[in-house]
Parts: structure tokens; sequence; C-alpha cells
């Protein structure tokens, strides 16, 4: 929880002269302040406030300054409306009731001291923006800058707090289908970094960091190994649907840029082969693919091709003989596992790879050629070539 002192002892002060223990709460009806609760009671419904109060409705403040609405397990509560001096509402402040009556008095002295409250939580707000602008524009020189620039925003990020000193980080991109990007995508990213630094924030004192580079792409800064699963639920939520994350090696602050590219090209290969790949998709588990992805398979053409591959295609062999033809270079040229593994008769598959030696116009037991032809239709398979289809 980021602090501002000021607005910190204005609460626990004004906690004292009402004989109450009171509770600060943002826009976003998240906890951003309170005074010291001592009795168990005390605790137990901060505790609560803590663990559910983003999960509330906004108080219905609009025609009067306060209210007092029921909540569950709480009871009563007063929520006074916080607002700056241009009138925008910053938070609120909560005086947890129960089944008591607020006094006369406490209530007119926490109206009184609402202007100052709110005008110190619109400080902390712009105090939290600035730091805000400052962990982004660092990240973006990090991973984009030359060398100058990268040595000293990798100084900046450790000697403001803004990354913790582990001296070993790891970055994770974040975007979506490259194929079919547009600027609502690049704006998913973006809510995509807003989403997992905000639940970084409100589940752990961690420390992260994050930005959006210029290309669009989202990327994120840890000062630890991502849990993939966790990744991967924030991913699951609505409003960054279509959004995928590659990760890269973790390595020292000074050489993130290199993982990050790392990072981008597994990200790559999760949007290219979404069937193979997870929704986050780390470098070690990209292979092959992984380095494929480094080709502009947006743009590559069939003629591109490895010359056995582009034959097979513009011959126009049907997706059944490729993918025959793919599990058999899979199998190692094991016709017996082949004719297994795609629950057919061996005959049948004798058939297919007949008419597939006359296409490619070679002898499948050379062993360059399969290499070219393994290869050659992955890289077919990722591009949306031939059967496999475009974006």
């Amino acid at each position: 929880m980021q602090r501002t002192p000021d607005l910190d002892d204005a609460v626990q002060d004004l906690s004292e002269a009402v004989g109450h223990r009171l509770i600060l709460i943002d826009e976003t009806m998240r906890v951003v302040g309170y005074s010291i609760h001592e009795s168990d009671t005390d605790r137990r419904r901060l505790s609560h406030v803590l663990a559910h109060s983003d999960a509330w409705e906004l108080p219905r403040t609009a025609a009067h300054a306060y209210c007092v609405e029921p909540v569950p397990v709480l009871g009563g509560c007063l929520f006074l409306r916080l607002a700056d001096r241009n009138h925008r509402i910053t938070g609120y402040l909560v005086l947890v009731l129960g089944t008591e009556r607020v006094p006369v008095d406490v209530l007119d002295t926490l109206v009184a001291a609402g202007p100052s409250l709110g005008d110190l939580l619109a400080l902390r707000g712009l105090r939290a923006e600035r730091e805000l602008a400052r962990s982004r524009s660092l990240t973006v020189d990090l991973i984009t800058g030359g060398p100058e620039r990268r040595a000293a925003a990798a100084e900046a990020l450790v000697s403001e707090r803004i990354l913790s000193a582990s001296g070993r980080y790891c970055p994770v991109v974040l975007g979506t289908d490259p194929r079919t990007a547009s600027p609502c995508d690049g704006e998913r990213a973006g809510l995509a970094v807003t989403v997992t630094l905000r639940f970084v924030d409100r589940a752990s004192t961690a420390s992260a960091a994050g930005a959006v580079l210029p290309d669009g792409l989202g990327v994120l800064l840890f000062p630890r190994p991502v849990v993939q699963d966790r990744l991967t639920r924030i991913l699951e939520q609505p409003q960054v649907a279509g959004v995928r994350a590659g990760i890269g090696p973790l390595v020292g602050l000074p050489d993130v840029h290199r993982s990050f590219e790392r990072a981008r090209l597994a990200w790559r290969a999760s949007c290219f082969a979404p069937q193979d790949h997870s929704t986050v998709t780390d470098w070690e588990q990209a292979g092959l693919d992984g380095t494929l992805a480094r080709l502009p398979l947006e743009t590559l053409g069939v003629d591109e091709l490895p010359p056995p591959v582009h034959r097979l295609i513009t011959a126009g062999l049907s997706l059944e003989l490729l993918t025959t033809l793919d599990c058999y270079l899979d199998s190692g040229g094991d016709a017996q596992q082949t004719a297994r593994v795609l629950g057919i008769h061996r005959s049948t598959l004798y058939y297919r790879l007949g008419k597939i030696r006359a296409a490619v116009g070679g002898d499948l037991g050379d062993g360059r050629l399969r290499r070219e032809l393994h290869t050659g239709l992955r890289i077919a398979q990722l591009a949306g070539l031939g059967p496999w289809g475009g974006p």
C-alpha cells in the first residue's frame, strides 16, 4: 500500500478526535488508509473491509455528502463522500457502526474534515500517477533504449524501489494475435498490463513494473519467476480476452532487453500455434516454434517455403495427406507407429505416402529431404499457408 504521511496522520488525528476507528477507501473502493485498530472486534472489521471493500457497490452519496448503508457481516456503515477542490470524488471515509447509530457531534466533525481529507487523497492520487508514469518510462527505456539509457533505467528501477533488488528478473510480453492487430487490440494489451499490476498490488506487497511499448505490445517485469497458472487466470478475465503472453528467461537487469526478445518470440509462437501452446508460454516451452517465430510469418508466402514443401502445396495436396506426412516425420519414418497414431491400416498409409512421393519428387528416406519437409511443414502451419488457411 502506498502511503502519504500527511493523509495517514490526518486520518489518525480525526479518529482520535471522534473516538472511533476510521477507514479510508479510494474511488475504486480500495482501502488506502486506516487509523489504529486496537480491539479484536475492530481488527476483525478492518480485515473484512480490506478483503471485500473493492467488491462493494458505490455508496449512494449523490444527493447527500454521507449515507449509512448495510454491509454483509459488518452491519451498518457510514460512508462520507470525499472530493477535491474541483468536486471530483476521490474516495470515501468509512466508519463501521454495526447496530449503533452515529452521534450527531461525531457526524458533524467528520463532515467538517471531509474537504481537507478529499484534497489530501487527491494529492496522494497525483503522486501515485507520477510514480506510475515514472515506472512506465523506465520500463520502456530498459527494453527499447540504447546501452546508456538501459543502464540508467536499470539503476533507477532499483534505487527508486520500483523493483526489489533480487538480482534476477523476468520479462513478460502481452499482446493479441499479430495477424489481426488493431488499435483496440493494442488497448487490450495495455489493459492486461494494468489488470495484472493491479492484481499484484492488491494481492501482495511484491514489486512489479509494466508499460506499453511504442509498437503496442505490453510488457511486465517481475523480480522473480512468473507463476504461469496465476497469470493465465488473470488473462482469462473477459476484459482482456484474446491477450496471450510470452515469458522470457530469468536474467540480470542489464540483460532484460535480451530476455524480452525471447519472451516476444514465445508470445508469437503462442499466437501462431494456439492449439499447441497455452495462453501463457515461456521461452523453453516454445521450442522450435520460438525460433521460427523470428520469421515474418504474417507476410510469408508459399513461394518462400523450402522447395519440397512448395511443391506439395502447389500440387494441391489435401490437409489429410499433409497431416499424414507430418505424422510420418514425427514418428521418425516408422510406418507402423504412424498408422497406429493415425488410426489407419498400413496399406492406407502406403497409398498416401505414394501420392506424397509423387508430388514431392523425392525419396522420403533421404535425411536432408525429410528435414526440409518437417521444418517446412511447420512453417506453413504457423504461417497459415496451403490447406491450413490464412489468418
